[in-house]
């Protein structure tokens, strides 16, 4: 038993030793873990067609350090343009970590089910200043709570948009918009709509324009998209009663001509007034419902098969004649979801990521607002006069105001008046919600730069990718240095290095030439006569029918590559029997063995001396460094 428990005693204290070091190398104070030394061997033996082991990768890992070690002794980590590099890619890295993923999937899929349905719908809008005060938000949001009470006491919606709308499809169309899809609205105006059952009215909705109400009238699936082609006979907007009697007589007559059998395309070249579409020959792009004005897009749509031509239709532009040339549905999510992405980027829906990112650190570090001094920094915003900028400033830096802390870190108002305000201030002052969107937009830039800062504390992952691009860096730069400009620019080095190593560029014994392979021995017999009878026959001249039965491959060509020139040129007599050619002309000569010259060959000497200069600089290093791995550790 004493036994057992010492033995267990001392597997505890391995145990223990283990989890407090697991350095696997140590370059001077430099310190290496296992933890980072198995993230790169996994993700490049994963890259690489021959993997290695552990053991095997262990000196590539130690040279690696080394490099790095010497590109910082010479200081290359500390020039400007290798930060401002590092810099960059760290902001790149860094996107994935400050956006939040599944709020961005959840925006995508939510605008591809909007997608797959267009709504008709009518709306009443009450604008808001372009700087609303928290008083105009406050009354026109009591108007429009007003109107809606009366809406769901049983008002008529049309006599509301009537009386109370100020949009211009109030007058137009009894605040009707027609049907309409995915990202033909402003996002809060479309999330509104189609969270709206069929007959009834929204919610009030805000959006950069005001407060809204929403009746739907109507939901649909989305008919996808229609490609068509149109001859337009146009009149002018608001013409007399004679110029639109001329433009339908024209176009009747177009539309007699198609049904007599004449050619759309033709007529188009001859008719059409849209002289845009004229050299496509009538076509547009393709288009979805709401694209176009109604009456041209109702008949569009109307048209069931390719091909079919529609009746004349009016428009305001003028009339046209549509021909149908091809439809297509709606495409799957897999399919259009980097054309959603486009398009999200484009409108609020582009912030879900952010903001969903935001709410988790305001909740992750306590971030906590101080109201009292921040209605003090309110006041002190509005009132003081914006005429001097660096006055102005001064007068926030020396508030001695705690606006807010998370993470027990403080924010003070001297913090807000050196990040806050770096435009020209507007000469009028501000308004109580230029001062929200200020203070608001300086938290969220306070937040994700905190979170920035801790990426590498809480996200191995993270840490030894910046790590990867850190290292690789600093690792071009001084091989640029050290070996490949050396090699490339060190001419009597590599004069020498050749010189030492010449019997290692020997051409072997080879035929420099042409080989004929013949698919028939007719073609054989007959393409030797010809060279018999011309040597320098120019094969291009043959005919049609001994080109076709022939195959030329050029040399060089050594011995052991091709069976058929072995037998042919080095009677080498075959181990097989079955060849892909029946018969082979060889015409050029042989070559014999010889030493390569340095200018024919001086990509390769080069790559070879970059070798030699790389591995005596390793070794260099290892002395200069003295590189320790830890075998305990690493077995």
């Amino acid at each position: 038993m004493k036994r057992l428990f010492s033995l267990f005693t001392a597997l505890l204290a391995l145990a223990a030793l283990q989890a407090q070091n697991t350095t696997v190398l140590s370059i001077g104070d430099k310190k290496f873990s296992e933890e980072e030394f198995n993230y790169i061997y996994s993700k490049n033996n994963a890259l690489t067609q021959e993997p290695v082991s552990k053991q095997q990768y262990l000196d590539l890992f130690v040279n690696y350090k080394l490099k790095v070690e010497e590109a910082i002794s010479q200081g290359y980590d500390t020039v400007p343009s290798f930060k401002k590099e590092l810099e960059y890619y760290r902001n790149e890295l860094a996107k994935p970590y400050l956006n939040d993923k599944k709020a961005t999937d959840e925006v995508v899929k939510e605008a591809y089910e909007h997608m797959l349905y267009e709504l008709e719908a009518s709306h009443i809008l009450i604008k808001l200043p372009q700087s609303p005060s928290p008083e105009d938000t406050l009354r026109v949001y009591q108007t429009m709570a007003e109107i809606k009470r009366q809406l769901d006491a049983g008002a008529d919606f049309k006599m509301m948009v009537a009386k109370h709308s100020e949009c211009p499809s109030a007058q137009q169309s009894n605040g009707n918009l027609g049907y309409f899809g995915a990202f033909m609205m402003v996002y809060p105006f479309e999330k509104a709509a189609y969270d709206t059952p069929v007959g009834q009215v929204s919610d009030i909705t805000r959006t950069s324009f005001g407060y809204h109400l929403i009746k739907v009238h109507d939901k649909r699936k989305n008919k996808g998209e229609v490609l068509v082609a149109h001859i337009m006979k146009a009149f002018p907007y608001q013409s007399g009663a004679n110029v639109q009697k001329q433009a339908k007589e024209a176009i009747d007559s177009v539309y007699q001509k198609i049904q007599n059998g004449e050619s759309f395309e033709t007529l188009v070249a001859e008719y059409s007034d849209d002289k845009q579409t004229v050299p496509n020959k009538g076509q547009l792009p393709w288009f979805g419902t709401g694209r176009m004005v109604k009456e041209f897009s109702d008949a569009a749509f109307a048209l069931k098969e390719d091909g079919q031509v529609s009746a004349p239709v009016r428009t305001k532009f003028g009339w046209h004649i549509i021909k149908r040339l091809d439809a297509r549905p709606v495409k799957s999510i897999e399919e259009c979801e980097a054309e959603i992405m486009q398009k999200i980027k484009r409108d609020e829906r582009a912030f879900a990521g952010k903001k969903a990112t935001l709410e988790r650190l305001k909740k992750e570090y306590g971030y906590k607002p101080n109201e009292a001094d921040l209605k003090k920094l309110e006041k002190l915003v509005l009132t003081t006069s914006t005429a001097d900028k660096n006055e102005f400033l001064a007068e926030i830096r020396e508030a001695e105001l705690m606006l807010a802390n998370f993470d027990q870190k403080q924010i003070l108002a001297s913090d807000f008046a050196v990040k806050a305000f770096r435009f020209n201030l507007p000469p009028a002052g501000f308004s109580a919600n230029d001062f929200s969107n200020i203070w608001n937009g300086f938290v969220d830039n306070e937040l994700l730069n905190y979170e920035k800062s801790q990426l590498e504390a809480k996200y191995p992952d993270f840490k030894f990718l910046m790590n990867e691009y850190h290292d690789g860096l600093l690792i071009f730069e001084i091989s640029q240095k050290e070996v490949w400009n050396k090699a490339s620019n060190d001419s009597i080095g590599l004069a020498e290095f050749y010189e030492r190593n010449r019997n290692n560029y020997i051409l072997d014994e080879h035929f420099e030439g042409k080989a004929i392979f013949c698919n028939s021995k007719s073609a054989h017999k007959k393409l030797k006569k010809l060279l018999k009878k011309n040597p320098d026959l120019q094969l291009d001249s043959l005919d049609a029918e001994l080109i076709a039965d022939i195959s030329i491959k050029e040399g060089p060509f050594f011995k052991g590559e091709n069976v058929m020139l072995d037998r042919e040129l080095w009677k080498v007599k075959p181990s097989e029997k079955n060849f892909e050619y029946v018969a082979v002309l060889p015409i050029g000569e042989i070559k014999q063995s010889r030493i390569q010259e340095l200018d024919e060959i001086r990509g390769r000497v080069i790559s070879d001396y970059q070798e030699e200069l790389e591995k005596n600089w390793i070794q260099d290093l290892k002395q200069k460094f003295k590189p320790e791995v830890n075998t305990f550790v690493f077995k």
